[in-house]
């Protein structure tokens, strides 16, 4: 099980709320001790702390306004830090290392359940002497976002109105205690991106432009692939969110044969390989297929993306990776936090092409208005997206030059 979802049964379950308030408690008395223990701090003058302690999708939407922060009126010539959860590790070294003068790394699941983990890092945090804390995080998680802005100390901590997603109602009033300004950046379902871009403007009070996402494509770590390829993803963080193995053996098959000019190249994190393996064990032959699951870094996945002429995948964090680099993607999706997540907005988002179950396809034209039916869940399976909808898809993307016949 995932911290993600540990703390979402420990929220939707009535039953565990004794719980739930047992381990607010004992992290806080960790936190208080941590407090205790630093000492006396000296704090340190022009300092901003950035706690973005969440997941790749989340970070790519939110990187874009570090540059923003960064040359801010408030905030030039401030030295930053960015607080955030070990798996961004390499993507924001690589990519964002100008933007940011340090960066303090924790692993939340450590920091969730093990104490003496937590009581470690906390009295780093404490040390820190920060001026300025600000948490953009729209969701959340009130051992996580909330007690780090409390046990930094600053003077001047900003946090936003939070969604009931990662949190109780009990636990956002106690939360937002522990903050000294709370930013609303508006009631109803809105495009993360969108989101985050609100919520630095309010931060910041000065404007803050829309802006497409992107990454420099020369940080990329290089890696050995195919002249031709397409990528095939087939895990996700939630099983009810992957297209069936046995589907994406189908279409490889196809672009094989219709497509011979090109490869297959399946990515995936390590755990993930178990998905990459249901689909081989599926084809006769491989000699067109590069298995790179759980192989590459996000640098080296981004190189790969980047290259790639064609992404086929699930709804995931590498989708947002391949709106960053403009590179052409279908993803089979059965509409799990719809407008929040996806589908991207045009025209940054016109490479990314969602398949959707046919109810919501039919409401295109008005998916605001049908969001709160797909959030946070969907009411279909993956499984009614079919395997003719991803050939149709791949006809349409994939040039007609290279094609048999």
């Amino acid at each position: 099980m995932t911290i993600k979802s540990l703390i979402r049964t420990l929220k939707t379950s009535p039953l565990l709320t004794p719980v739930l308030a047992l381990i607010d408690l004992t992290l806080f008395l960790v936190d208080t001790l941590a407090i205790l223990s630093a000492g006396r701090v000296q704090r340190r003058p022009r300092s901003l702390l950035i706690i973005r302690v969440d997941v790749l999708g989340d970070y790519l939407l939110f990187r874009n306004y570090l540059a923003t922060i960064r040359q801010s009126d408030r905030f030039r010539g401030y030295a930053i830090t960015l607080c955030a959860n070990l798996p961004i590790r390499t993507i924001a070294e690589t990519f964002d290392s100008d933007l940011v003068d340090a960066f303090l790394w924790t692993d939340i699941y450590k920091l969730s359940t093990q104490p003496v983990y937590r009581f470690r890092f906390m009295r780093q945090l404490r040390r820190q002497g920060f001026e300025v804390v600000f948490c953009p995080t729209f969701s959340r998680v009130l051992v996580l976002d909330d007690f780090l802005a409390r046990v930094s100390g600053a003077p001047e901590r900003v946090g936003c109105l939070t969604d009931f997603v990662n949190i109780k109602r009990w636990e956002a009033w106690f939360g937002n205690q522990l903050y000294t300004r709370m930013i609303d950046s508006g009631a109803g379902i809105l495009f993360e991106q969108e989101r985050n871009r609100r919520i630095t403007e309010q931060f910041l009070s000065q404007p803050v432009p829309t802006s497409s996402l992107h990454l420099d494509s020369q940080r990329a770590k290089p890696v050995a692939v195919p002249d031709r390829y397409v990528v095939l993803s087939l895990g996700a963080g939630q099983d009810f969110r992957i297209w069936p193995a046995s589907r994406y053996a189908q279409v490889t098959q196809f672009i094989r044969k219709n497509y011979p000019a090109y490869h297959i190249v399946l990515t995936g994190a390590p755990n993930e390989q178990v998905y990459s393996d249901a689909m081989l064990a599926l084809l006769a032959d491989h000699s067109a297929i590069l298995d790179l699951t759980g192989r590459l870094s996000i640098a080296e996945l981004i190189y790969v993306v980047n290259h790639a002429s064609l992404l086929i995948t699930n709804e995931t964090g590498i989708v947002h990776i391949a709106a960053s680099t403009q590179t052409p993607t279908i993803v089979a999706s059965q509409g799990k936090s719809l407008v929040r997540w996806h589908p991207y907005p045009h025209p940054s988002g016109a490479h990314i092409h969602h398949l959707y179950p046919d109810f919501v396809e039919q409401h295109r034209h008005r998916l605001d208005q049908i969001a709160p039916q797909f959030n946070p869940e969907s009411p279909f399976s993956i499984d009614v997206i079919s395997v003719e909808r991803v050939i149709g898809a791949v006809q349409s993307l994939l040039p007609a030059q290279h094609q048999v016949g």
